[in-house]
């Protein structure tokens, strides 16, 4: 027996037949979700769509917002999460990498994130750093209020329910970067303080993302209010940050003593020091394995994607060895899980200095 879907009812409720018109026989279809109505009539009815009185999931149209469709299932991610900031998204459906770290303008968000859940690729959100000063140039001064207004953007797209379908998805947000260059953020640092409240704001405005600060963890201690509202923190090396299994160890330790996880990876082209030239791929290679298979680690993402490295034979090849690590590790979340076990690591040599980089 035939049931006329919803929306053909909510349609033909809607619709006006107009003035009477001359007998026909014509046929027609009329195409309803995945239905396609067939039949045929006497006469031609003149159907008038009301715009905007449907809460269309589908096709995203609201009078109050946009909303994301609830019929569009995200793939659930394979592997450890690991890749490259910058990752072109017209490579996220190549297999190559299953993570990245990306600066996304609120505009373009939910494009970018169902594109990154059809091809199973898991984002690090990165706001965009002229949407965080206070004169709208990416040199300004951090500014709490522009940070909390693009909240506010972000919200807007990434409502409740979108935020709960993608939770495989979103890795997490970063809370700004490089917060003790003066030269970054128009000759002033970020302190503690300014992020605490741009992540209790975001907390409120965008429940269940996790929310995390691209910098090592002693960052997070010197002031004790900013760990309760993070989820995870950053460790990524290059040489002049000393021994790498001190260093991620170092990160592991404190974070965990902070209730935090960790992002663990390497400054692929700057990897003797900022400013200094790519890392080799035994360099890459010995680097990498330690920060992929670090049991404290959440995630392996790395900077950055650089198409003329990318190229190079050898390097394809030590990343191939390094995904493969990441893709023999089940899928983890880079937020914090209440009590967390600790983390087993041999003692530990001198503290490091925070640096994003």
């Amino acid at each position: 027996m035939f049931r006329p879907s919803p929306a053909l009812l909510l349609l033909l409720g809607f619709a006006s037949t107009g003035t009477a018109q001359a007998p026909s026989s014509a046929a027609w279809t009329l195409a309803s979700g995945d239905f396609t109505v067939y039949g045929h009539t006497e006469y031609t009815p003149a159907l008038i769509p009301i715009p905007r009185i449907v809460y269309d999931t589908a096709r995203r149209v609201d009078s109050a917002r946009v909303v994301d469709s609830v019929r569009m299932a995200a793939t659930d991610p394979a592997g450890f999460a690991a890749g490259l900031s910058g990752w072109p998204a017209e490579l996220y459906c190549g297999g190559v990498t299953s993570a990245a770290t990306q600066s996304i303008d609120p505009r373009a968000m939910l494009d970018r994130v169902q594109l990154a859940a059809r091809c199973g690729v898991r984002l690090v959100i990165v706001p965009p750093r002229r949407l965080l000063t206070s004169n709208a140039q990416a040199s300004g001064a951090f500014s709490v209020d522009s940070a909390k207004r693009l909240t506010d953007r972000y919200a807007a797209v990434l409502p409740a329910d979108t935020l709960r379908k993608y939770r495989a998805t979103i890795l997490g947000m970063n809370l700004a970067d490089d917060y003790t260059c003066t030269d970054c953020w128009g000759g002033k640092t970020i302190t503690q303080a300014q992020i605490a409240a741009w992540a209790a704001y975001t907390r409120a405005k965008l429940p269940g993302l996790p929310l995390g600060v691209r910098v090592t963890p002693d960052w997070v201690a010197t002031y004790p209010a900013l760990a309760p509202l993070l989820d995870y923190t950053w460790a990524q090396y290059h040489t002049r940050k000393g021994d790498p299994e001190t260093y991620y160890d170092t990160a592991a330790r404190i974070a965990t003593s902070l209730g935090l996880r960790v992002v663990m990876g390497v400054n692929v082209e700057d990897c003797y020091g900022v400013g200094t030239s790519a890392c080799p791929a035994a360099d890459l290679l010995r680097f990498g394995t330690l920060a992929v298979s670090h049991p404290a680690s959440c995630a392996f993402l790395s900077w950055r994607y650089e198409e003329a490295t990318r190229q190079q034979a050898e390097i394809r090849e030590a990343w191939d060895g390094l995904l493969a690590l990441a893709k023999a590790r089940p899928a983890e979340e880079c937020r914090r899980v209440g009590a967390m076990s600790q983390v087993s690591v041999e003692p530990l040599g001198l503290r490091q200095a925070p640096s994003e980089k």
